[in-house]
């Protein structure tokens, strides 16, 4: 808002569209059902296109059927209904060996009495691949994952980012048409994880495989993935690329799953117009006109300035004074929170060598951008 109370005649605020998506689908899955004998529904329905070479994420909490999707396409849980196609090819029914599939585990499940070399050839063996050509095909994997000449070691003298390594180079060894991942980074340290995932996605699209990701971490998703499908109570919640996950989330749980969100109780009182306590600021209410709903502001998105008269606020912005109740120094960021209108709202600004400019009970002016300030109805 120019002030916290926006003028009566402010136009719509123009949301941009989403990126149209690549036609042709190389998986495929269709009305993909997941019912156990209790009644309780994992993956409830799932539609979902992914074209070749492409990297999907699926994202979501613990129980929101991701894992059980993978296991699915994988072979290694059973369909209830559904198809699962490959090229055309329904293998929902298939069994695993059979599916042409290349999957990497969470504990990479490496047979510690093979050497890694064994480890690698071990799915050539199964389809009856020569020794002398899974002998060159294990030698080309472990120069792929960048491995060159540790064939002869055991897993339990090799560290967890090496492990993760020989465990992809045996899925993408047999030249799989699909590659699974289920959560393999999870074991990793930090900053081993943040090198990994660049490796993995070198692969990939080195190799343009079609890969399928399950993960619970939002970083792996935005930053590794072409496609991201946020999965909630067995269904998709939205499915994009990254960018419009984030930016144009279709609900306020995704806004609040993928990164941070303030969340606060607002009224909308017009179209892209909501109030808070007594002021009314301009938002993005995605073609509603009014009722009750919640508003989501990421904490980036909001600008910090010493308390001046908001008449000299620009047009663009929303604004409001507020009290600052609470400093946490992060490192790379400094998280204030502030008293709006009885609300409270995290503002993340970046460090400096300087430090940071702001004390507790100052009171300053927050400012952010109608489109930043997204309106879901409740």
């Amino acid at each position: 808002m120019q002030t916290l109370a926006s003028r009566e005649d402010a136009r719509p605020i123009a949301i941009p569209q989403a990126e149209p998506q690549p036609d042709a689908a190389f998986l495929r899955l269709r009305g993909l059902t997941k019912r156990y004998e209790s009644g309780f529904i994992a993956v409830d329905n799932l539609d979902l296109d992914l074209p070749k070479g492409k990297l999907l994420g699926l994202l979501g909490p613990s129980g929101c059927g991701k894992t059980t999707t993978l296991r699915m396409i994988a072979g290694l849980a059973s369909v209830t209904d559904g198809e699962i196609l490959i090229g055309g090819d329904d293998v929902a029914r298939r069994a695993p060996h059979k599916r042409d599939i290349g999957l990497v585990f969470q504990s990479y499940a490496l047979f510690p009495h093979m050497t890694v070399a064994e480890n690698i050839a071990f799915g050539l063996d199964m389809r009856g691949v020569s020794r002398q050509e899974a002998r060159a095909r294990v030698e080309e994997a472990l120069e792929m994952v960048r491995l060159p000449g540790y064939g002869s070691r055991k897993p339990k003298e090799m560290s967890g980012g090496q492990q993760q390594r020989v465990a992809l180079a045996r899925a993408l060894v047999i030249r799989p048409r699909i590659l699974l991942l289920d959560e393999p980074l999870s074991n990793l340290d930090a900053k081993l994880r943040d090198d990994m995932r660049i490796e993995i996605r070198e692969i990939q699209k080195r190799l343009s495989i079609t890969t399928v990701f399950v993960t619970h971490d939002q970083v792996e998703a935005l930053t590794m993935c072409d496609v991201v499908g946020v999965m909630a109570g067995g269904r998709l919640a939205q499915l994009g690329t990254p960018s419009e996950i984030y930016e144009k989330p279709a609900s306020l749980f995704v806004a609040e799953f993928v990164g941070r969100a303030n969340v606060i109780d607002c009224e909308i009182v017009g179209r892209d117009q909501a109030r808070i306590g007594d002021q009314v600021y301009r938002s993005d209410t995605k073609g509603l006109s009014g009722g009750k709903a919640k508003a989501a502001i990421r904490p980036h998105r909001i600008s910090l300035t010493p308390d001046r008269d908001r008449a000299l606020v620009s047009n663009a912005t929303n604004s409001a004074r507020g009290r600052i109740a609470r400093i946490t120094y992060i490192g790379d960021i400094v998280q204030y929170e502030v008293e709006i209108n009885g609300a409270m709202l995290k503002v993340e600004v970046p460090t400096a060598s300087a430090g940071h400019g702001f004390g507790a009970d100052d009171m300053l002016l927050c400012e952010w951008k109608p489109q930043d300030m997204l309106v879901f109805g409740s």
